[in-house]
């Protein structure tokens, strides 16, 4: 009997050996030497590198310095997947056709053309009863307004994860230093904005003794030209409700109206004459390599790296941020894009979606704010008598490796512009302080924001902003047509299906704001 006795108690020490061995082998959190073990939780992300030069200059983003610490932070062996800025759309389309999806995938919204049908087909997770069970502080903490946006939940289901867009619109830019040597006053109306141009082209503002410079620059397809579109509430993807029907800006009378501003620029050469076809790069080297460009619009959170990628070529080269030009109606500014900025789904692929949901809700912790404001301890920052003292980035490639934490990371929670003690130490606060008091004052709203697409525009493409209108517009600001051909092309829109297009909009409208 005893040795039996004595035979089970070592079959149970064995036994408890055997499990302490596997707990060291295999349990959460770290080993000795410091690295994630098989049990951490394993998060694979898709995201937009954004045009970021440090992510995409990266040759293997997952080993990172700040992705290690994101890791190491957040407790969860985070991989990231890049999809390039400019084929963000098709590698999107491509990864859900083939069903190869990571367990959180960054979309346009849950009503883009790319990922309505995904949802449609039970691709995502309906978040509601997770959200509340796995993460009840992204439902507490991301306002209200962005989880009823139709970009994020449909009656009431929610599909995705909202981050929040602090800076909803461009603005203009301007060369201060052009203005203060052809002793001009910052401009108000569109007439005063023509007078500044005008200006620009014919006083050599750059000093060289040739007629070079470029007064207003913009890219392909009217990109980063909104300006003297706003000042007629005519942004071309924008929509007003008006005499009960919700109608595209791009077929109200205004739109004439602003166009003829922009053919009397082109042909004045007021207008850089390459905008209609122009690609970023070639736009970044008129304004930033070759410092040319006197006028152009842009987000207006980083005009501190603007400057100094204009003083590159120009060392004496100031920027100033200034309300865009006011209409007939006393107003302006651009367009005010939708309050939900990045937009994350988590496919059904994902067999752990708690634990992607905790990961996002990390997010919201003052550790995670302190690592995405401020970087790196010894590196980015110091701690002296238990104040940070950051190393505010100076150079082109440390701005650039700063937008790793301050941008790319931050997937959602608040923003680094929201951060006031951080934002007043910055080099050139008071450049970005004052451009985003300029954003917040102005700004055009569409009516139809965050509006799925018509069902007619899905299967009539030809009826969106960038076919039909952007045609007729281009030979109009070109001279090819006459400034009367635009209500020639409104009553052919019309015919072709427009007259539909706006009946189904305006029943999304009356059903999303009418009681």
């Amino acid at each position: 009997m005893k040795n039996i006795i004595f035979r089970r108690a070592l079959c149970m020490v064995a036994a408890i050996g055997i499990l302490a061995g596997c707990s060291q082998q295999t349990g959460s959190g770290t080993n000795k030497n410091g690295a994630k073990t098989a049990e951490t939780p394993v998060v694979k992300i898709a995201i937009e590198t954004r045009g970021l030069p440090y992510v995409e200059g990266s040759s293997n983003i997952n080993d990172d310095k700040y992705v290690k610490k994101l890791r190491e932070l957040s407790k969860t062996n985070v991989n990231i997947e890049l999809i390039p800025h400019q084929e963000f759309t098709q590698k999107l389309n491509l990864m859900l056709a083939a069903g190869d999806l990571p367990d959180i995938l960054q979309i346009n919204g849950i009503n883009s053309t790319e990922a309505a049908p995904a949802v449609k087909n039970g691709a995502f997770y309906e978040l509601n009863d997770l959200l509340e069970k796995y993460a009840p502080n992204l439902l507490k903490k991301i306002p209200q307004q962005l989880w009823d946006s139709s970009m994020i939940s449909e009656n009431g289901k929610i599909y995705a994860i909202p981050g929040e867009n602090y800076v909803r619109n461009n603005v203009v830019y301007v060369r201060k230093d052009w203005l203060d040597k052809l002793h001009l006053q910052v401009p108000k109306t569109i007439d005063e904005y023509v007078a500044m141009l005008k200006a620009f082209k014919e006083q050599d503002p750059n000093g060289n003794g040739k007629q070079d410079e470029i007064p207003m620059s913009g890219r392909q397809n009217f990109a980063f030209t909104d300006e003297f579109f706003g000042a007629y509430d005519v942004v071309p993807d924008g929509w007003k409700y008006e005499n009960n029907q919700l109608v595209p800006n791009f077929i109200r009378p205004q739109m004439k109206q602003a166009l003829g501003v922009y053919r009397k620029l082109y042909q004045d050469q007021l207008l850089d004459n390459e905008f209609l076809v122009q690609q970023g790069k070639d736009w970044d080297a008129k304004i930033k390599g070759a410092a040319r460009v006197g006028m152009w619009a842009h987000d207006p959170s980083y005009p501190d790296k603007w400057q100094s990628e204009v003083r590159q070529a120009d060392p004496n080269a100031q920027l100033i941020n200034i309300p865009a030009p006011t209409g007939p109606d006393g107003k302006g500014g651009m367009g005010l894009a939708s309050p939900v900025g990045n937009v994350w789904a988590i496919p059904k692929s994902n067999k752990h979606p708690e634990e992607a949901l905790k990961f996002l809700e990390w997010y919201f912790t003052d550790e995670a704010q302190k690592f995405l404001d401020y970087g790196l301890e010894g590196e980015d920052y110091t701690v002296e008598n238990g104040k940070i003292q950051y190393k505010y980035a100076k150079t082109v490639d440390d701005i650039n490796k700063e937008n790793m934490h301050l941008m790319f990371l931050r997937l959602i929670g608040p923003s680094y512009l929201a951060n006031e003690e951080f934002m007043k130490g910055r080099k050139d606060s008071d450049l970005i302080l004052n451009g985003l008091k300029v954003a917040k004052n102005e700004g055009r709203e569409s009516d139809g924001l965050d509006m799925p697409l018509p069902p007619t525009l899905l299967s009539r493409p030809e009826l969106g902003k960038n076919n039909l209108w952007m045609e007729t517009a281009a030979k109009i600001v070109t001279g090819k047509e006459p400034l009367d051909s635009f209500d020639k092309f409104v009553e052919d829109w019309k015919k072709r299906g427009g007259d539909q297009v706006i009946k189904e909009a305006t029943e999304w409208y009356n059903a999303r704001h009418k009681k």
